[in-house]
């Protein structure tokens, strides 16, 4: 997605800021959008938490990898330093496995206490 499309849909007011005040507001801004969104990716741990029927299916270990390889390729292409994003995303998905593996078990502790 080009920056520009982006930057109206993440309703961003400044591309070239004048002030750092300017600037602060739109990277306060930018911040609680990267919040929501990361609130959505973890709507959808809740629903892999709900589908997966065994512990075992929590780490997927090839899709890590994949996952790994997809976000840096997107991050060299967008002018993004790989390092920083396969650190960002290492650790969480390492969260989200371990909260996955938590809801997990709480789900299936409801099943076994309802049946």
């Amino acid at each position: 997605m080009e920056l520009e499309k982006f930057v109206k849909i993440l309703c961003l007011k400044q591309e070239s800021c004048e002030n750092m005040a300017e600037l602060r507001v739109e990277i306060d801004t930018l911040d609680e959008r990267i919040v929501e969104i990361l609130a959505l990716r973890k709507s959808y741990m809740d629903q892999a938490a709900r589908i997966k029927k065994s512990r075992d299916q929590i780490r997927d270990s090839e899709r890590v990898k994949d996952v790994i390889e997809k976000v840096s390729k997107h991050a060299k292409k967008t002018g993004v330093d790989p390092e920083l994003i396969t650190n960002l995303y290492n650790t969480m998905i390492e969260w989200s496995i371990n909260y996955e593996f938590g809801e997990f078990d709480k789900i299936n502790e409801i099943r076994r206490d309802t049946n």
